[in-house]
């Protein structure tokens, strides 16, 4: 079996961290209600950057690459990238595009959920392999309306591919299983195999009802439910992680539709200074992470 990079090494030979991320996807439609106009790029980035996060998670074209690109160097900020392959063709020039704009790592939302799984393993064996072959991991993403939008479809992708690695997005898992955090429900144990190979998470919360809910200060029982299972994914990572590696979390909390409004369609969460919170909760997981296990 072939040896594909199973974590994000940063090259550095420095102790194994946390590397806290935001996703430009995220920073649209703010701030709140774009009063009175939507921040420009640079101001996007500039707030991401003085907050604390490292990178920014993009989905590009050519026709936005550079001025994405050109973005990110002047913010010192480093660049991940993302996209949804329905055919190895669209694998392949990902993979290149984030080689020719030195991206760190790229994950993928493999097709939809009515596409045969012979066709998702060819897709994600393409990405590992043309990945691998320029130095980065190449991670498959838990998300809705993808082949992995469920449990049992992905427990039968990591039966055909074991060694795959994942971009966590566990509020799809608990929105499709309506987990609601109980203790009978036994949602860390139905999604070890996935946390035990997850090597990059999303940070968004679901209550089990919505996709992305407003998680307050995040110390209520949602929020910290979440930072569980994100801990427990964390030191399964951290069990084979050696000088260099990175574990990424991403900010990740999306505009309308995935964000709840009120009848005139105006948001009254502040995704920005929820962001800051998912930040905080990823580390707290981290700490929890180091802790002895329960």
């Amino acid at each position: 079996m072939a040896n594909f990079p199973a974590r994000y090494n940063d090259g550095s030979g420095a102790p194994s961290r946390l590397r806290v991320q935001q996703s430009l996807w995220a920073l649209g439609k703010l701030p709140l209600n774009c009063e009175p106009a939507e921040w420009t790029l640079d101001e996007k980035f500039e707030r991401v950057r003085a907050a604390g996060f490292e990178a920014v998670e993009c989905w590009l074209s050519d026709e936005n690459e550079h001025e994405v690109a050109d973005a990110l160097k002047r913010h010192g900020l480093r660049l991940v990238l993302g996209h949804r392959p329905f055919t190895p063709e669209q694998v392949e020039q990902t993979v290149a595009r984030a080689v020719r704009l030195g991206a760190d790592f790229v994950f993928a939302q493999p097709a939809d959920a009515f596409t045969p799984l012979e066709t998702v393993v060819d897709l994600v064996r393409t990405g590992q392999r043309a990945a691998a072959g320029a130095g980065m991991p190449f991670f498959v993403e838990t998300h809705r309306n993808n082949y992995t939008e469920n449990l049992p479809q992905t427990l039968r992708l990591i039966e055909a591919v074991p060694d795959v690695r994942f971009t966590g997005d566990l509020s799809h898992f608990v929105l499709v299983g309506e987990f609601y955090g109980w203790a009978d429900e036994r949602a860390a144990e139905r999604m070890m195999p996935v946390l035990e190979r997850v090597s990059h998470l999303h940070g968004r919360i679901s209550n089990g009802e919505q996709a992305q809910v407003d998680v307050g200060d995040g110390t209520g029982a949602t929020a910290q439910f979440f930072v569980s299972l994100w801990s427990i994914a964390m030191r399964h990572w951290l069990s084979g992680a050696g000088p260099g590696d990175v574990f990424p979390f991403t900010s990740e909390l999306g505009p309308p539709r995935y964000a709840i409004t009120l009848p005139d369609g105006r948001e009254f969460s502040d995704r920005w200074e929820q962001s800051l919170v998912m930040k905080r909760l990823a580390e707290q997981a981290w700490q929890k992470a180091h802790e002895p296990a329960a």
